[in-house]
């Protein structure tokens, strides 16, 4: 990738360096450097005036982002966020998702392109083992949670939780979910949940948490009363495909881990038809959790395709029915016909729709294709 930044170009790639240019050095492409002239994310950033706000964690990452975003707009600040979602600026989408973490050379280019005073940023376990966010003199960073994921990249939970726990050990300003042991730098730390409950639209006592999370960084970060910060962020009304009705008892969530499963099912209070699969070439270990959730909290399952990517989409099945014993359960690949039927079968039911969220297509192996779930939804409901 090229920037330009003060008149100068800058790049991240040997195969694109010319001449006059400078060479972004990173942790991921030093082994590439050879005698280019060349420049530091750190000498590039050390200036800077924007303040960042990384925030980690297996869920809760993306609202508890842009709940922040919600409370410093309304503050009157200009804040970035850049995760999950892709890169937004004061609530006006600006550009697509890359990685949620994406290289820190379009993290760069952002600060400086777009000049916020805050710049949110959801920090994932790929982009610090990878060292992504390589130059960045955090102001906040916020811990939301911690359960089984990734585990086709850090092979055991306990790297993936020692890889988390690395992005705490400093003395930088701290929010910390109390629930889980974390080995962290406690200095500057400040725990929730908090012995209270603030009022909120979202939905879930995981979206409590969430809550919580935001508007003590906030309160802490600009040093004001936490109930200010609260009596703002209680009009946050949350976020496309998180926890999102759609339509009336119709759920749609991007909940594609067994917590964020289990979060989400357990919230929802009645019965419930619940329409979900597993992404392909990623963590197997977690469908069997995912199917037993499923038959715990579920009345009735529909089995289908999330993003199957280059992995066989019955076989991906196969990892989760076998976990469903109590629950009646069918299978329909096509997930346009899983939702269908879901609605066909809905009386006073809720359903469920998981893992895709906002997504705007389904991976087939390399192939995107176009998808939206709410539209669906919309679509297949009786008028």
């Amino acid at each position: 990738m090229k920037i330009k930044l003060n008149n100068k170009i800058i790049t991240d790639s040997t195969n694109e360096y010319k001449k006059g240019d400078l060479f972004l050095l990173t942790t991921q492409n030093k082994k590439y450097f050879s005698n280019q002239n060349y420049i530091t994310p750190k000498e590039i950033l050390q200036n800077c005036e924007t303040k960042f706000i990384g925030i980690s964690g297996t869920n809760g990452k993306t609202t508890t982002a842009f709940l922040i975003g919600y409370i410093l707009d309304k503050l009157g600040y200009k804040v970035g966020i850049q995760g999950t979602e892709g890169f937004y600026l004061n609530n006006e989408k600006k550009e697509n998702k890359t990685l949620t973490t994406p290289p820190i050379i379009t993290t760069i280019d952002r600060v400086y392109k777009y000049k916020p005073q805050f710049f949110i940023m959801e920090v994932s376990s790929h982009s610090i083992a990878q060292n992504r966010i390589d130059g960045i003199n955090f102001d906040l960073k916020i811990f939301t949670n911690i359960t089984q994921d990734h585990l086709d990249y850090h092979k055991t939970f306990e790297e993936y939780k020692k890889v988390k726990e690395s992005f705490f050990k400093d003395e930088v300003l701290k929010i910390i979910n109390k629930k889980y042991n974390l080995n962290i730098n406690k200095n500057n730390s400040y725990f929730y949940p908090l012995d209270r409950v603030f009022k909120t639209k979202l939905k879930g006592d995981f979206n409590q948490e969430n809550f919580q999370a935001a508007i003590l960084g906030v309160a802490k970060l600009l040093n004001k009363n936490i109930d200010e910060i609260a009596k703002i962020a209680q009009n946050f009304n949350g976020i496309a495909g998180r926890m999102e009705e759609v339509a009336p008892k119709i759920i749609i969530d991007f909940a594609h881990t067994p917590d964020g499963m289990q979060k989400v099912l357990s919230s929802i209070k009645g019965k419930k038809i619940v329409v979900f699969g597993a992404g392909g070439d990623r963590d197997k270990s977690k469908r069997k959790l995912m199917g037993e959730i499923a038959d715990k909290y579920s009345d009735y399952i529909i089995l289908t395709n999330d993003n199957p990517r280059c992995e066989d989409e019955i076989s991906i099945i196969n990892d989760i029915k076998k976990w469903i014993k109590n629950t009646p359960y069918e299978i329909i690949l096509d997930r346009k016909e899983a939702i269908k039927k879901a609605i066909s079968l809905q009386k006073n039911e809720y359903i469920l729709l998981l893992g895709k969220g906002d997504e705007k297509y389904i991976e087939k192996c390399k192939e995107k294709i176009p998808f939206s779930e709410r539209e669906l939804v919309l679509n297949y409901l009786p008028i």
